[in-house]
């Protein structure tokens, strides 16, 4: 049976237009954050294609109406990266699905109205499998990559990149109205690739959104939790400082993180037995809490080891920081070892080198502690 582009346009049509009225129905009951808003606008973007091709099919001199439908289709998995980069709490890089767009648009008015039903084909084609590309890399970051019900999203992104970049290739090789380029590859073939693409994406999207926001809320309703020492534990610092490295990231701040480790631990509990040890355990941090500043977060990152973030706007500032807190550490003559002083060996990891994930953060700064204790201990490294 023989399909004809219009009824193929209709299915497609109404496909989209429904998924996506149901997502923004979703998107608007939810009340969501700037990830479900940016999927949102992509399934708008879905619905606007939808009615410039329906417009291009039924009107053939409407020419213009493939431009508009070329952009909006562009905008769709572009958008859908976007709003990935959001979920994972980096800069959303909106900007650059604009342009996507801009450019498929451009493509076909180069052309113009001679341009025909492929106008612009291959520059739309080379854009959707780039941006569904980047979605599919996007979905298997932290914490996207933690969620079984985003593979679903991932294998939409890598169906999505690899029909069309095999489109593309196929239109340059063999040309639009080559036999086997129609049947496998032309409009009506990718209808139902698109038809069931939606359908598993709103599936997929409609069950993050409401993991995530429904996530969002319930954590903000429990307050951090801290150790017996004052400072936050493992769980709560991964969730105060995870929060505070998404609102960096999108105002392009740096933040440093500051690992801070006692030298010679094993040595002091061995001279002077655990007791002491977990007395000096205790002034270590003590002393790292008061020298530090009232604007930085302090973690627990095991014994003898605690990591302080905090912004900064040089790098050259932080280490002058974490000097600072050296000083102040030596200044600090414990009794209970014999008028003993602490040290510290500091390795720094800042955003703008390292980026805004914190697992990186946290194993850049360990890394520089190790290199710090390297250079003999109570000194400061910066990860690179």
């Amino acid at each position: 049976m023989t399909i004809d582009l219009y009824t193929a346009q209709l299915a497609v049509s109404t496909v989209t237009i429904i998924s996506g009225v149901m997502f923004v129905l979703d998107t608007f009951l939810r009340k969501t954050d700037a990830a479900g808003r940016l999927w949102a606008v992509s399934f708008m973007a879905g619905i606007l294609a939808s009615f410039a091709y329906a417009t291009w099919a039924v009107v053939p001199h409407a020419w213009w109406a493939v431009a508009v439908g070329n952009a909006a289709i562009v905008l769709c998995p572009a958008l859908l990266w976007c709003g990935a980069r959001a979920y994972n709490g980096r800069n959303d890089a909106v900007w650059s699905a604009v342009l996507g767009a801009a450019v498929a648009a451009s493509a076909v008015l180069v052309e113009g109205p001679d341009g025909g039903d492929w106008a612009g084909a291959v520059v739309m084609f080379v854009l959707i499998a780039g941006f569904a590309a980047l979605g599919a890399a996007e979905s298997l970051r932290t914490p996207m990559r933690e969620s079984w019900r985003a593979r679903g999203l991932t294998v939409m992104f890598i169906v999505v990149a690899l029909f069309y970049s095999a489109r593309a290739v196929a239109y340059l090789v063999l040309g639009p109205e080559d036999p086997w380029f129609r049947s496998a590859l032309g409009t009506e073939a990718s209808s139902f690739v698109l038809m069931t693409l939606v359908i598993v994406a709103v599936v997929s999207l409609v069950i993050l959104q409401g993991e995530h926001s429904d996530g969002a809320s319930n954590r903000r309703e429990l307050a951090p939790s801290f150790t017996a020492d004052a400072v936050l534990t493992t769980a709560s610092f991964r969730e105060v400082v995870e929060d505070w490295l998404e609102r960096a990231n999108y105002h392009d701040e740096q933040l440093v993180f500051m690992r801070v480790e006692l030298d010679e631990l094993s040595a002091l509990n061995t001279a002077f037995g655990r007791s002491v040890g977990s007395q000096l355990l205790a002034e270590f941090t003590a002393a790292v809490r008061r020298y530090c500043s009232p604007h930085a977060d302090i973690g627990c990152a095991g014994a003898g080891a605690l990591v302080v973030v905090a912004p900064f706007a040089q790098m050259e500032d932080a280490e002058e920081y974490a000097e600072a807190v050296q000083a102040g550490l030596r200044e600090k003559r414990l009794d209970a070892a014999q008028g003993l002083r602490l040290s510290a060996s500091i390795g720094l990891a800042g955003t703008d080198v390292i980026g805004y994930d914190f697992d990186r953060l946290m194993a850049a700064a360990a890394a520089a502690a190790v290199d710090a204790r390297a250079k003999g201990g109570d000194a400061v490294a910066i990860a690179v």
